[in-house]
């Protein structure tokens, strides 16, 4: 199986790095009562969603689009995701669980019948109109995998009322195509379904059932050109949508297409002039079919060009939730417990959580010669010496205020989860005597002070001669000051085990990015930052250790690594804790700590939770 990315990892992934350390979150809540007023919350700081339609291109793919805007109006249909839980959300999807074959090549889900705001059914053939337009424009899709999961593995999928029968091409893991596949789906309302606003809804069939579910067939109706390329070329009904959604001026209450919704929520006003500077506002949608309708009378939403902006609007009373620097709280007295307010215009009016994200922080390694690997990299000794010799505990205490978790693998250890075994330990634990011995055993001699030296007769591995120095560059996003510290941290230390580490700031995240991600760069060690599973809650390796995956820049590969994910992907369930310690052992990024997250909330507003690990975001649960 080949797998390509989901892009929006790209998207976010300046976000991520510049801040690595930062320590931003959104605030969530939950709680019963009645509706009484309105509930100012910030947007995201430089953030302003720019795409309605959830079906998003990869360069609309990001976590303002989807989690802080086009979920309060479009759900999915399984919604994942209450306060700290990370599961499925039974009442908050609109489809019950789907039932599997015996043999977990079919399965079928009955909707719910909750309905769209114009009277429509969210039934059946709402959510084959997702399906039938992933087929024809998977390429466009910025979620989309190749070859695994929707829509390359699905034979055919059908609608009869309330009922979606799909076929697929081979077995899969239940929970794997669940949580990573069909909690993408949204589903679309017949209003969306025609090529012009004066047309019947419907009429372009791009929700009817396919005579085969084929890429051409899909495309006749749904609008995508044959082209040979992935991206294909849009036209009809995908263009009409993706077009308008592109268009903010059609994001308004009246639109005939973007204002009938099955959310909680509806749009009433927005910065329809392109300014992004104007608060958004939402307000409750009567119709809105699951348990929890909207508490207040409006939900608005406030940009801000800075977190500096942010915090002035929190301390004057503006907001009812925001975002907190780890510098604001006090020092963290033990891990998971977060420290009082020492923001004195905060203190009392404020009450301060702190969360773990279901998420890790890593750099890449280049593995591909083409783009300037180091032949040392490619010596596992020396990524087990590099990863044994960050300290992060000490980085945890000393640059992140005790607000972070360290990280030994691609699975965190927290929020507490099955996928690491009960058996799983570190195994490169902090110890500059082991990490020179990594060294020392492979033909290097470690100077009391300088750079360590290749000194064995036949060289220290493939293309590691002798009298080779042991230098290694590595970039990084410079524009926090948190990040700065820990890179000149983490280069200290290696200096002591004779690695001479060349750190390369990038201020600017996006030129990290062209130089690191692009195929043309020339890098050893990339700091990426997080990785958050969600959407792809469901943490196997094909986005990221897969040979050949594209979100795999450094072109790490490894056979038994590839086999481990297939099996995950497959269902065997027993593999996946397999995978989180072979990853963790073959060092195929650098592990860094994952710093916490740290949210504000109103005193005044009643029933706050900790922020949603997953990001899920439920404000009509919030009340006064």
């Amino acid at each position: 199986m080949k797998f390509s990315p989901r892009a929006k990892r790209f998207v976010a992934t300046s976000v991520a790095i510049a801040s690595m350390s930062s320590g931003l979150t959104l605030a969530g809540f939950t709680a019963a009562g009645a509706a009484t007023t309105k509930l100012d919350i910030p947007l995201s700081p430089h953030e302003y969603p720019n795409y309605i339609w959830p079906f998003a291109s990869k360069n609309y793919f990001t976590p303002t689009n989807i989690h802080q805007f086009q979920n309060l109006m479009y759900r999915p249909l399984y919604w994942v995701g209450k306060g700290s839980d990370m599961t499925i959300q039974a009442d908050l999807s609109m489809g019950a669980l789907p039932v599997w074959a015996a043999d977990n090549k079919s399965l079928t889900i009955t909707m719910k019948g909750w309905k769209f705001s114009n009277g429509e059914t969210v039934d059946a053939r709402s959510v084959v109109f997702f399906l039938n337009m992933y087929r024809a424009a998977y390429g466009a899709y910025g979620g989309y995998v190749t070859d695994g999961g929707i829509p390359d593995q699905v034979a055919s999928a059908t609608a009869s009322g309330n009922t979606v029968t799909m076929y697929l091409t081979a077995a899969v893991n239940r929970n794997w195509f669940l949580y990573n596949f069909l909690t993408q789906i949204s589903p679309m309302p017949r209003a969306w379904d025609r090529l012009s606003a004066s047309d019947a809804p419907g009429s372009a069939n791009c929700g009817a059932n396919l005579a085969t579910y084929v890429k051409t067939t899909a495309r006749e109706v749904c609008g995508v050109n044959a082209a040979p390329s992935i991206g294909r070329v849009a036209a009809g009904l995908y263009k009409v949508l993706d077009e308008r959604s592109q268009r903010v001026a059609t994001f308004t209450a009246t639109d005939p297409y973007w204002s009938v919704v099955d959310g909680p929520w509806k749009l009433t006003s927005f910065d329809t002039a392109g300014n992004r500077n104007a608060p958004i506002v939402f307000v409750p949608n009567p119709s809105y079919g699951g348990p929890q309708k909207a508490q207040v009378n409006q939900l608005v939403m406030h940009p801000y060009a800075s977190v500096d902006a942010q915090k002035k609007a929190l301390a004057a009373g503006q907001l009812d939730s925001g975002y907190v620097l780890r510098t604001d709280v006090i020092t963290a007295p033990k891990p998971g417990v977060v420290g009082a307010l020492k923001w004195s215009a905060l203190k009392g009016k404020f009450t301060v959580r702190s969360s773990p994200s279901w998420s890790f922080d890593f750099a890449y390694f280049n593995f591909d010669s083409g783009t300037g690997a180091s032949p040392l990299i490619n010596q596992l000794y020396v990524r087990q010496a590099l990863q044994t010799s960050i300290d992060q505990v000490s980085i945890i205490k000393s640059h992140l205020n005790g607000y972070g978790q360290p990280t030994y693998g691609p699975i965190p250890l927290v929020p507490k989860n099955d996928f690491a075994g009960a058996s799983f330990q570190n195994p490169y634990p902090f110890s500059l005597s082991r990490a020179k011995k990594y060294l020392t055993d492979n033909g290097w001699t470690i100077p009391r002070t300088g750079t360590a030296i290749c000194t064995n007769t036949a060289g220290c591995g493939a293309g590691i001669p002798k009298s080779t120095p042991m230098t290694l560059h590595y970039e990084y996003a410079s524009a926090n000051p948190t990040a700065v510290a820990i890179m000149n941290a983490e280069k200290a230390t290696w200096a002591k085990i004779g690695i001479n580490m060349i750190l390369v700031p990038k201020a600017d995240p996006d030129d990290l990015l062209s130089d690191c991600f692009s195929g043309n760069g020339n890098w050893q060690i990339c700091q990426f930052g997080e990785w958050r599973y969600a959407p792809g809650y469901y943490p196997t390796g094909e986005l990221l250790f897969y040979s050949n995956a594209v979100n795999n820049p450094g072109y790490f590969s490894d056979a038994t690594m590839d086999i481990i994910i297939d099996s995950t992907t497959k269902g065997d369930e027993a593999m996946k804790t397999r995978y989180a310690l072979y990853a963790a052992q073959r060092v195929p990024c650098m592990f860094q700590p994952t710093s916490l997250s740290i949210a504000v909330t109103s005193t005044k507003v009643k029933g706050a939770l900790d922020a949603s690990p997953v990001g899920s975001f439920l404000p009509e649960y919030l009340h006064r």
